[in-house]
């Protein structure tokens, strides 16, 4: 019963009401960015154990940017920033009883934005996101699972960015 409720809650986590917006004006609002600072969510203790790291993730995300001519922004580099882009990487993990994690992963830029009503007031909202995804996958490699689920939604996003912004 556990593993349903977790499983439904991380389905729900990969949806967003936010999807009337479209993948042009996602990709839109790339254009302009000098680059992105790059953040991973905290790892459970249990997936820490049997291998996957924050800095695991994070090196693979910041070598596939950095690949392809992306600058990857310093905290101080980003808050200097008008639009202060960071790139979130989120991944959720449960242990099963019988031993395999379920886990889901998602991809999030986030940017300094403001109301129209209230030009003023500034605030940080994701303005491209990826739908996400959800396996589970068995304990052995589970770092090499989420990894290789993690890798083409950055490709993605390395697209999107790249189309607005050539090098």
């Amino acid at each position: 019963m556990r593993s349903a409720v977790m499983a439904m809650l991380m389905t729900l986590g990969c949806l967003d009401p936010s999807l009337a917006q479209t993948r042009d004006q996602q990709r839109e609002s790339l254009r302009g960015l000098q680059g992105v600072e790059v953040v991973v969510e905290d790892i459970k203790p249990d997936a820490q154990m049997d291998g996957l790291s924050q800095e695991s993730i994070r090196s693979t995300v910041e070598l596939i940017l950095r690949s392809k001519g992306i600058r990857v922004l310093t905290q101080a580099e980003r808050s200097e920033t008008v639009s202060k882009p960071l790139l979130y990487v989120s991944v959720g993990t449960d242990k099963q009883t019988s031993g395999q994690y379920s886990f889901s992963v998602r991809v999030e830029l986030y940017q300094a934005v403001s109301l129209v009503q209230r030009p003023q007031q500034v605030t940080s909202a994701p303005t491209w996101f990826t739908p996400g995804k959800l396996r589970t996958v068995p304990p052995q490699n589970v770092r090499l699972w989420i990894i290789n689920a993690i890798e083409p939604l950055i490709r993605e996003f390395v697209s999107d960015f790249l189309a607005v912004n050539p090098r």
